[in-house]
């Protein structure tokens, strides 16, 4: 095994999140976050792209759209997206490049990564679409959201949360048969199971696991950034339910863990990401 990647998704999608997100960074354990570039100003960037030795992905955002110009980017979820016929897709694609094209322009990377809010990515014509401009884009990576099933605690199986996690991680893995991955770099992706219920006990569990099946890099995600009664009308009623869960901040102080710090330490080292 490489490095640890301990992820942070949704940068950027509020200020609350985003300040929240850059707390875990500068004291405590995120050494890598995906951010969302359709929501806040640059100013908001500014404060992570100052930050050094830190990983910065893209996170394509096209289920939590507020668009005047389209009615179709502002009802996407998972379902339709697959389903989405092809006059529509190409308003998609636009979007998709929109967001790439921005994201360079604040923080000026100069190869890409690029994962998906919700796992968009791992929709087949999405990946295609995505893979064909990696030339253009300068595009090294995809996420890949094919985690491996491992045993689980007896207190997980009766979580329906924990079960509805095991659903969605099989759909990816079913959706993870239809694409070509060949030509670009992967990390191992864990984070779909214990969404929501991640603790120092399953990171290590998981982790460990990995460390002694792969010689590649690891990139295990949490969700530290949380919103409060403030920001409510920036969210649709589901999903200022999902980012103002207490499972957020309960993730948000797994961060500052300091046995997480130190297995991390003793995996990376000094590594610069």
């Amino acid at each position: 095994m490489n490095k640890v990647y301990f992820h942070a998704d949704d940068f950027g999608r509020s200020s609350q999140i985003s300040s929240s997100i850059i707390n875990c960074i500068k004291k405590g354990n995120i050494n890598s976050v995906s951010v969302m570039v359709s929501h806040l100003p640059n100013i908001y960037h500014g404060k992570l792209k100052n930050i050094k030795n830190i990983n910065i992905k893209l996170h394509l955002n096209l289920t939590e759209l507020h668009h005047k110009r389209s009615k179709i980017l502002s009802n996407l979820n998972f379902f339709k997206l697959i389903f989405l016929n092809e006059r529509n897709k190409k308003i998609i694609f636009d979007e998709i490049e929109l967001q790439i094209k921005k994201f360079i322009s604040i923080y000026k990377i100069k190869s890409l990564q690029i994962d998906g809010h919700e796992h968009i990515q791992m929709i087949p014509w999405i990946f295609n679409y995505i893979k064909n401009l990696k030339k253009k884009y300068k595009i090294r990576e995809i996420r890949i959201s094919n985690e491996k099933l491992l045993l689980p605690r007896i207190s997980d199986v009766f979580k329906l949360s924990y079960l509805r996690n095991i659903i969605a991680c099989l759909t990816l893995k079913f959706l993870n048969l239809f694409l070509d991955e060949s030509l670009l770099k992967k990390k191992n992706f864990i984070g779909i199971i214990y969404t929501g219920h991640q603790t120092e006990d399953t990171i290590f569990k998981t982790i460990n696991y990995y460390k002694n099946v792969t010689n590649t890099s690891i990139e295990l995600l949490v969700h530290p950034g949380f919103t409060d009664k403030k920001e409510r009308k920036l969210f649709k009623k589901k999903y200022f339910k999902f980012y103002n869960h207490s499972n957020r901040r309960r993730e948000y102080e797994l961060c500052f863990s300091s046995k997480i710090k130190n297995f991390l330490k003793n995996i990376n080292g000094n590594q610069i990401l």
